[in-house]
């Protein structure tokens, strides 16, 4: 065990094996002061080491304690025998703080990146939710602004030549359903718009009665837009194939009224390529494009000629299932290949159905490049604020640190421990406390020494 000269603090290694008797009594090798150890009593079987008597405990020091620097520790005579005189060993130095698994400087870097990552975190949230869904509300209304402007251009087209054709039917020449009266005003026409490479005339029985491109009557009564005209549609169409340029056509027809009988049926064969070219040549893009179908979801226009001139019916595209539902606007879903779309449908004043596509990825590019920067100045503000915190937890650590140690220290007896923690805060008020505290424990001892 280890005693601990009350009057100058020197220590002196004692084996209690060796002191005969209750006690042992000693002079201090330094002042001269008398020491009087007890022997240990051991506690019975069973009894917790805790429970050994208060006045043992008081006597001598059991705990093993570190030396001061410099000093050597002296093993005492035991009852009466003289010590030896011989240097011990150089007692160990003081021992390095304990490190602990979570200390103050982590908590100071956890407790900082919650107060500054979750405001953060949630006014990112917020502000990107908001910027998303601008973005998607700002690409909606420009596909519906630009299928607007296009479903516009369909209407207008068609009801310029539906004006001219009703025009043409209601004039005297052609409501006398006479052959030579009628033709030189269907080649009038025809050379006013010039798209119109056929203007022809039907009579009730479905014989060709006039036609400007002076080709032999032919028999029609067994087309769809002639029976729809004959039964009192207005206007009847239909869209299909030109024999002659192997282009999609558009054949429209109107009643021809005396009073209010139908006599007969005014009739004329359109190219749509100004239509079929303006819809079929948009593109957004690398995947953004139109189409246009008609009322039986047959292909009017499409960027792809093949499906034009097949005449190809696409009616569980979702696009064009949805306007079969009824339902126009902003539609979202997966192509053949599996890829997410935004697409747009609109209707026409006739019954097509235009609609625009495009995939999301591209669609909403500038939402992937915004989201991608908010992570980038995310995660930037995320080391930032860590190596800050981090800084930051050890500037407040170190001197705690070494005030610790020097407390610890001065608690063993090194009372010319230097504390060199100059900070103008509390931590410098603290090291000044120390300060005074090692120098009034120096100032004690020393007083006990000249009262001996």
């Amino acid at each position: 065990m280890v005693v601990i000269c009350e009057e100058c603090g020197k220590k002196y290694k004692i084996d209690p094996a060796k002191i005969k008797g209750k006690q042992a009594r000693f002079k201090c090798k330094a002042c001269g002061m008398a020491i009087i150890v007890q022997k240990p009593v051991p506690p019975p079987v069973g009894q917790d080491l805790a429970a050994t008597s208060p006045s043992t405990a008081s006597s001598a020091v059991i705990a093993p304690l570190a030396e001061p620097r410099g000093e050597r520790e002296t093993e005492a005579p035991a009852a009466g025998k003289k010590s030896s005189g011989k240097k011990k060993k150089k007692a160990p130095k003081h021992k390095a703080l304990k490190r602990f698994r979570f200390g103050l400087t982590p908590k100071v870097v956890v407790m900082m990146l919650v107060i500054s990552l979750v405001p953060l975190g949630v006014f990112w949230g917020i502000t990107f939710k908001e910027t998303s869904d601008r973005i998607r509300q700002d690409t909606e209304k420009l596909m519906a602004q630009i299928s607007s402007g296009l479903t516009s251009h369909v209407d207008e087209w068609i009801d310029k030549n539906m004006r001219v054709l009703k025009a043409l039917a209601q004039m005297p020449d052609v409501v006398s359903m006479n052959k030579a009266r009628q033709e030189p005003l269907l080649k009038a026409v025809q050379q006013a718009y010039p798209w119109m490479y056929l203007v022809f005339t039907v009579g009730t029985d479905g014989m060709n009665v006039a036609r400007n491109d002076g080709k032999p009557l032919k028999d029609y009564s067994d087309r769809q837009y002639y029976k729809d005209a004959m039964s009192g549609k207005d206007p009847a169409w239909q869209t299909l194939i030109g024999k002659t340029a192997k282009k999609p056509a558009l054949v429209m027809a109107v009643p021809i009224r005396r009073g209010n009988r139908i006599v007969g049926v005014m009739a004329n064969a359109m190219k749509i390529d100004d239509i079929s070219k303006r819809i079929a040549t948009w593109r957004r893009g690398r995947t953004g494009f139109a189409f246009l179908v008609d009322e039986k979801a047959k292909v009017v226009a499409h960027q792809k000629k093949a499906y034009v001139q097949q005449q190809k019916k696409l009616p569980q595209h979702p696009l064009v299932a949805a306007h079969k539902k009824g339902k126009s606007g902003t539609v979202y879903f997966q192509n053949g290949t599996g890829e997410r779309c935004v697409g747009y449908v609109k209707g026409t004043k006739y019954g097509w159905a235009l609609a625009l596509q495009q995939s999301e990825n591209e669609a909403f590019q500038i939402l992937k490049e915004a989201k991608a920067f908010a992570l980038i100045l995310l995660g930037a503000t995320l080391v930032m604020v860590f190596f800050i915190a981090w800084f930051s937890g050890r500037t407040i650590v170190r001197p705690i640190r070494q005030l610790t140690e020097a407390a610890d220290r001065i608690s063993v007896g090194e009372l010319d421990v230097e504390i060199k923690v100059k900070s103008q805060d509390e931590i410098g008020a603290l090291s000044q406390a120390i300060i005074r505290m090692q120098e009034s424990i120096r100032l004690s001892i020393e007083r006990l020494r000249r009262r001996r």
